[in-house]
């Protein structure tokens, strides 16, 4: 109750800020300039049902049996709802929200490539150690932590990527350079999915007692939930490719 509560709330400002926008007679001028289109509610409404789908539907309890349920859902939170928020929120909106939240030096600091890296990457692999990875587990309002970070660090770390304030924070200059930021964000998914993939055992003992679901043996679930980490690198790659050969203008670099 509490996300969907969340997730309405979201909504709702979202809805107020387009609202604001019509009755200031905003809309129709950002329209012309292409700062707002049809396709942002249809993009932000996909990243909250996203949201939605990881938290609030049978996948959810489904984690608490199977490993490889629990890395799908961090696939929700970290690959796909973040990129769809940030591609669904337009910059006029951005610009109005946080300055509104007083958020732009807080932002600026967090958003850094550097930082942003950091915190998603640090936190990515200290949610994995079994003695955290297991208390998660074992108390909801850890757990209900863990996604929190989860789905933050990754807004912090796509923001980099897609900007939609269009440019109120640093950038980097050289536009290929986001294909890099992503290129590099691969090998770490690669390296934690290798461990539990190829480990012969099993490494959180958690899910050695839990019941077995389907008759899965629970060395097979670790090591599908490695598969779907190696999956994260692969998405981490395709997006860096789209990166530099669908948004990289060479002309542009030359002007």
């Amino acid at each position: 109750m509490p996300v969907l509560i969340a997730i309405g709330s979201v909504a709702i400002g979202y809805a107020y800020a387009f609202w604001h926008f019509r009755v200031q007679g905003w809309t129709a001028r950002f329209a012309e300039r292409g700062l707002i289109s049809r396709r942002h509610p249809w993009l932000f409404g996909a990243g909250l049902v996203v949201v939605g789908l990881a938290l609030t539907s049978p996948l959810d309890p489904l984690a608490d049996f199977l490993f490889s349920a629990h890395m799908v859902q961090h696939l929700l939170l970290i690959m796909l709802a973040p990129p769809l928020l940030l591609f669904g929120l337009p910059s006029p909106v951005a610009r109005w929200f946080i300055p509104e939240f007083r958020l732009r030096g807080v932002l600026s600091l967090l958003s850094d490539p550097l930082v942003a890296f950091a915190l998603y990457n640090v936190n990515f692999y200290v949610w994995h150690v079994p003695v955290i990875y297991e208390a998660a587990l074992h108390n909801e309002l850890v757990h209900d932590l863990e996604h929190a970070l989860f789905f933050y660090t990754a807004i912090l770390f796509w923001w980099r990527v897609i900007d939609p304030t269009h440019g109120w924070f640093p950038l980097w200059r050289w536009n290929p350079a986001k294909w890099i930021y992503l290129l590099v964000a691969a090998p770490p998914a690669y390296v934690l999915g290798s461990i539990f993939w190829a480990n012969g055992s099993v490494i959180y003992s958690f899910y050695e007692e839990a019941p077995r679901l389907w008759g899965l043996a629970a060395l097979a679930d670790q090591r599908n939930g490695g598969l779907l980490m190696w999956l994260q690198g692969w998405m981490f790659l395709m997006a860096s490719m789209l990166a530099f050969f669908v948004r990289y203008d060479p002309d542009k670099e030359q002007v």
